[in-house]
């Protein structure tokens, strides 16, 4: 998935979370040839106005997180190294992927199952589950489709080049606008999301509405 996300993209930067500081993903300062410090760009502000796609993202490490917090939400990156000081963009979209800690428990909240902190989890717009079920019909197309090696072409489907410039003319002419109607219910649905009481508070905030 994040290798199909990075080739659709104009724009775009693979990395995974094993292994990776904040100054990485954010920005790090150097020195170079003649012993000045400079800034050296990381993952987020490099992927500015494109996509960036994070693989094993719960293997960064607690205190790495924080840094990305703003990238995420303001789409900037505040920087106060070495004696440098200044604000960087970092208007990326981020696609990350991760692995639960153990089995899925369905009983227990997404965070716990993700080892993710519902703060930085709330950032993201949309979080989809996909579980690997016992399924003798599925697992049997998977393992033929596999030991096969052969796709077949359908000239139906659009290939990479295609759907990445179908999304780069889309990003460049349309202008989406809600309408009336629609604005009342999203309004409705975020008003009955945070009056439930079985809501969970960390992501039900303005962050929901804005998502929508």
């Amino acid at each position: 998935f994040l290798k199909y996300g990075a080739k659709l993209g104009q724009r775009s930067v693979l990395t995974t979370g094993t292994g990776s500081t904040s100054a990485g993903l954010t920005v790090s300062a150097v020195k170079d040839k003649g012993g000045e410090w400079i800034l050296e760009a990381g993952a987020l502000v490099l992927a500015d106005g494109g996509v960036c796609c994070i693989d094993e993202f719960n293997c960064i490490k607690t205190q790495d997180r924080a840094t990305i917090h703003e990238a995420m939400e303001q789409q900037t990156l505040s920087v106060a190294k070495a004696g440098l000081v200044c604000k960087l963009n970092s208007r990326t979209t981020v696609i990350a992927a991760c692995n639960p800690k153990g089995s899925m428990d369905d009983t227990d909240d997404i965070s716990i199952n993700l080892g993710i902190a519902s703060p930085l989890l709330s950032r993201f717009d949309l979080v989809l589950i996909l579980q690997d079920k016992k399924d003798t019909t599925w697992d049997e197309q998977v393992s033929s489709f596999i030991l096969s090696g052969v796709m077949q072409e359908d000239e139906s489907i659009w290939n990479v080049e295609q759907l990445k410039s179908y999304i780069a003319f889309i990003k460049a002419t349309i202008t989406p606008s809600l309408s009336p109607e629609a604005q009342t219910v999203l309004i409705t649905y975020y008003k009955k999301q945070r009056s439930s009481d079985s809501r969970n508070q960390a992501r039900t905030t303005i962050r929901l509405l804005e998502s929508m």
